[in-house]
């Protein structure tokens, strides 16, 4: 009984080797934690928007990010009346750091005042509890709950194993086998959100207004407009053109400087 309990633990550090990639696959990524720039602070205290968003966006220039950084400088945007920018840097930080309250608040204030209303094809319910799910916690958190989730299953196992108490066997296997389930379904969830993270799928519009094109050609002929703060999916993308496609399914070619990508 003992040689497979110590064979489960033994097959399980393999897993857990694992686990740890994905921490330092997140980790490699991390952006550098930097507190906002007091020069830039003073500059929003004062109303002086526009000298905020300069400093802001000089920290970005030089290589920094930060969570905080995009939502300060989307509330610079939002009070200079650039919606579109704002949105952008909103999406950013609530990239950087899923479910932060701040976030999520400012970014929904802001996505009620944009002008474009694009219903969805897709199913929606199964839309919001995917992302919900994904979302719940950072990659960070996923990877750590899927090593803990292993830790606690192969120690469960071993109790069950070891143990010559029925009930505690019982309880062993059971709650083993939950928390073993549990593991690939964390670092599934944990993988989802570091590959939303690391790939470039969706965009926002910050122009003012831009219009759409029905090839990556100002000769080609134009479809419809769209106006700042809209979110549109990503198909394809260069320095000139970006190929979009809307909730409702219609796709069409924008110019790439009339959106942010994120």
């Amino acid at each position: 009984m003992r040689t497979k309990a110590t064979y489960l633990i033994r097959q399980g550090s393999g897993l857990l080797v694992l686990c740890m990639a994905l921490l330092v696959s997140r980790a490699s990524f991390a952006s550098k934690d930097l507190k906002a720039p007091a020069e830039a602070e003073k500059f929003y205290a004062e109303k002086k928007y526009k000298d905020a968003i300069a400093s802001y966006e000089s920290l970005l220039r030089d290589g920094y990010t930060s969570y905080k950084l995009h939502y300060n400088l989307g509330n610079a945007y939002y009070k200079n009346k650039e919606l579109g920018k704002a949105i952008y840097h909103y999406e950013l930080a609530n990239k950087l750091e899923p479910n932060n309250e701040d976030v999520l608040t400012n970014l929904r204030i802001a996505n009620d005042k944009t002008i474009d209303k694009i219903e969805s094809k897709e199913n929606f319910f199964l839309s919001v509890i995917k992302s919900g799910l994904v979302n719940a916690l950072s990659t960070t958190g996923w990877a750590w709950l899927s090593i803990i989730s292993l830790i606690v299953s192969l120690s469960l196992f071993f109790l069950f194993f070891s143990s010559q108490n029925l009930m505690l066997k019982r309880i062993g296997f059971f709650s083993g086998f939950l928390c073993f389930i549990l593991f690939p379904a964390s670092m599934a969830f944990g993988f989802s959100a570091q590959s939303d993270k690391q790939n470039h799928k969706f965009a926002i519009i910050t122009a003012r207004e831009t219009k759409t094109h029905e090839e990556p050609s100002d000769a080609s002929g134009s479809k419809f407009s769209l106006h700042e703060g809209t979110r549109v999916r990503v198909l394809e993308t260069n320095d000139e053109w970006t190929n979009i496609k809307l909730e409702n399914g219609n796709e069409a070619w924008i110019k790439t400087a009339d959106a942010g990508l994120f």
